[in-house]
């Protein structure tokens, strides 16, 4: 019997292929990077103005078993169980930069 063994990274990454897949499809540039040393990151930018961008990931909350999308610096922005919530939200942040 062979064990699957599934990491926080992986988890994170899970999550954010979802948040990947709600963001393109609100017309969102988004790459996702997951290098060994650090947590997996989505970087998400206006496809025809690349300076307007912002960087999530998705961490474990600190009581129970919920995941949560946060922004690069810490500041939480939906519930992982919410992808469409968080895409929408940072789609907001982004549209106002683009905006201004």
């Amino acid at each position: 019997m062979s064990v699957l063994m599934i990491t926080e990274a992986e988890t994170a990454l899970a999550h954010l292929e979802r948040l990947t897949d709600a963001l393109r499809s609100a017309g969102w540039a988004v790459e996702v990077a997951a290098p060994a040393d650090r947590r997996p990151t989505a970087h998400i930018a206006d496809p025809r103005l690349p300076r307007v961008n912002e960087s999530v990931i998705a961490v474990r909350e600190r009581s129970g078993d919920g995941w949560s999308y946060c922004y690069g610096w810490g500041e939480r922005i939906a519930p992982c169980a919410d992808p469409s919530a968080a895409a929408a939200a940072v789609g907001r942040v982004l549209a106002a930069r683009r905006d201004n």
